[in-house]
Formats: structure tokens, sequence, C-alpha cells
């Protein structure tokens, strides 16, 4: 029997959890916060940055991990990904296998497990955006003056991975708004089964975060996380908030 989106997901997790090379206290909470999603489809965690960042950043690598397994193995007809921030996303604006200091809030440099996230994701990132067009879209949104607000040498690093012939998945979608508010800082990814017909199983996983470059330690963060049944009653709500705030500021079809 063919196994569902859901199962093959939390399969290829498992396994890109077992082979997440972090300390054994941060994989287990990650494992823990995982495993929440048995019961509820979206919880918090509160507490410091230098706590929150690994577990929280770690599960969304890891979830990148799995998609870009799942599309590898043909196990998704579609992947839909923004990555909606003030400014455009890290991975994006720091080399490769990097974590330059200008990608990060001064209370994070030197903090080993806090820069571990940011050079994992210049990988899953990348390794996205060099997936199968024909499933794959990886949208990077922000306010229209978030580009401004990174340095010229990042700026630079971002419009080349934009001009990259390889980045075959990855949009530019800059934003008419402002500003984004803190609750929509993060991620949201649709995954849709390679199961034919209207029925195909689609799945959301989403993070409400903080970047790298704003966190201090000046006050307790909430991070929340969300995954499940894209119509899920907890679900929905999210990623009505998210759909509208994108719509609202672009034009663009983002077919979210």
């Amino acid at each position: 029997m063919t196994p569902t989106l859901n199962e093959s997901l939390q399969t290829s997790i498992s396994r890109h959890l077992e082979a997440y090379n972090s300390t054994k206290e941060i994989k287990q909470r990650i494992s823990r916060c995982f495993g929440r999603f048995s019961i509820v489809k979206t919880f918090e965690l509160t507490g410091d940055d230098n706590k929150l960042r690994p577990v929280g950043v770690g599960m969304q690598t890891i979830i990148e991990q799995a998609i870009h397994e799942l599309i590898i193995n043909r196990s998704l007809e579609e992947v839909v990904a923004v990555i909606h921030t003030k400014t455009p996303a890290t991975p994006l604006v720091s080399p490769e296998n990097t974590a330059p200091p200008e990608a990060m809030s001064t209370q994070m440099q030197g903090d080993i497990a806090r820069e571990k996230t940011i050079i994992d994701r210049t990988v899953t990132v990348r390794n996205l955006a060099k997936c199968d067009p024909e499933i794959m879209t990886l949208y990077i949104a922000y306010p229209k003056s978030g580009l401004q607000n990174r340095t010229s040498d990042q700026q630079e690093i971002y419009l080349n991975e934009l001009g990259k012939k390889e980045n075959k998945c990855l949009k530019d979608l800059p934003l008419s708004h402002e500003t984004m508010p803190d609750d929509l800082v993060g991620a949201s990814y649709i995954l849709t089964g390679a199961d034919a017909g209207d029925e195909s199983e689609q799945l959301y996983f989403g993070l409400r975060a903080v970047q790298a470059k704003d966190a201090g330690e000046e006050k307790t963060k909430t991070w929340t996380f969300w995954l499940g049944e894209l119509n899920n009653a907890e679900i929905q709500p999210r990623y009505i908030e998210v759909k509208t705030y994108l719509d609202k500021g672009t034009d663009v079809n983002i077919s979210f």
C-alpha cells in the first residue's frame, strides 16, 4: 500500500533528524517538538533566543531537507514555499556554508549553536532553489524597503543568487507593504502529494520566528509552529493570515 504524504514526510523527517549534526540535547528537543504534532497541529515555544533558535531553525532545516528528498523521490506533485521576512532571507544574503557576522545580531555572534542555524540553511535553501521548477517554487517575500536594509555586500549576494541559472525555482517577491508585522515573520511551505486527481493530499508547515539579525537578548521571544493538513481548523487561520498579507502586497499570482 502506498504511504500517504504525511507518512512519507514523517519518515523523511525521522531520517534527517537522526542524521542532523547537533548536540544530543538539541536533537532531543527537536524530536519532542516534532512529536507534539501527533497530538496538535500548532504550538508555541517561549524563551530566550539562544534556546529557541537552535530548535526552531533546526526543525525548519530538517523540513527543508525532507522536502528536497521527497521532490527527488517524486513523492510530491507541487511545493510552494514562501520565506516571508522583513528583509531578504538570511540564507540567501550569506555565502554558502558561512555565517557572516553581518547576517546576525551581535548577541548571536560567537554562539556556535545559533551560527550553525545560518550555515545549515545556506545549504538547504539553495538546494530547494535548484529543484525541478515543475514541482518547486520558492518565493522570497519582504516589504519593499527590505532589500535596502541589507548591507551592500548582502544585496550583491542575494541578487547574484537570483541571477543564477541553476536556481530555477527561486522567485524574488518584494511587496508593496511598508512593513511586516512581527507575527508574520517566518516561512510557509505547502506540499501537494504526487497521487493523481483532485484529492491529492496537501500539507502545511509554517513557523513564526525572528530573523537572525533581530535576535537580541533584550526580551523573551515566542515562536509558533504549524504542521498538518492545509484544510485543518488549526492550520487554516495561519494560512489565511499569511496569504492575505501576501496578496495585498503584490499583483503576482503566487499560487499559494
